[in-house]
């Protein structure tokens, strides 16, 4: 995986963006999820890392991240107290991959502005910090047996330019058990 995002980002540095088949860049953004609570907006936290392109053809294209991202609703735990929560901060790896449907909206003459995505991802639990509403370290108390889990994702991009450009992705656990959608809203920036 080093050597695919090695790979785009020097593919990307020595051509043109028009012609170019691989490309690489940055995301950054935020993870909004329930993890406790009714509202899918309860607990946000950090989506971002490093994506890469592969082009297919004039409309497709493959993607892969590689992502640090906090509070998404990705595992259940084997056992959490009935407590009224306050912070939460759960940390993954996640590793989306994904197939682009590029359109051209505005009839862009150099790139597709605007793209659908759908794919899978690997998530693996970090780590985590849990409080209480006072303050107060219940960590130990919350058991995960399971440290990782797939997710379906389908998303949508829109590119300002050709570097630059918003993602909005949800994220379901195969495995729901409880578990409910995440929603990222994240900045693409693209090397060219």
């Amino acid at each position: 995986m080093l050597l695919f995002l090695i790979s785009c980002f020097w593919a990307t540095s020595s051509l043109n963006a028009q012609y170019s088949r691989f490309n690489a860049g940055f995301v950054a953004g935020l993870n909004f999820a329930a993890l406790e609570g009714d509202e899918i907006t309860d607990y946000f936290g950090i989506n971002a890392g490093l994506i890469g392109t592969a082009r297919l053809s004039a409309h497709t294209q493959l993607g892969l991240e590689f992502l640090f991202s906090q509070n998404g609703e990705y595992i259940l735990p084997e056992y959490y107290p009935p407590l009224s929560y306050g912070s939460i901060w759960i940390n993954h790896i996640e590793i989306p991959v994904h197939f682009d449907w590029l359109i051209s909206v505005f009839k862009k003459d150099r790139f597709s502005d605007w793209n659908l995505n759908a794919g899978v991802a690997y998530s693996r639990l970090l780590g985590f910090r849990v409080e209480d509403e006072n303050e107060a370290d219940v960590s130990n108390q919350i058991i995960y047996n399971r440290k990782s889990g797939f997710l379906l994702q389908a998303g949508t991009t829109y590119f300002f330019t050709p570097q630059f450009g918003f993602n909005a992705k949800a994220s379901f656990p195969m495995r729901p058990n409880g578990l409910s959608w995440t929603i990222a809203a994240r900045l693409v920036y693209m090397i060219s």
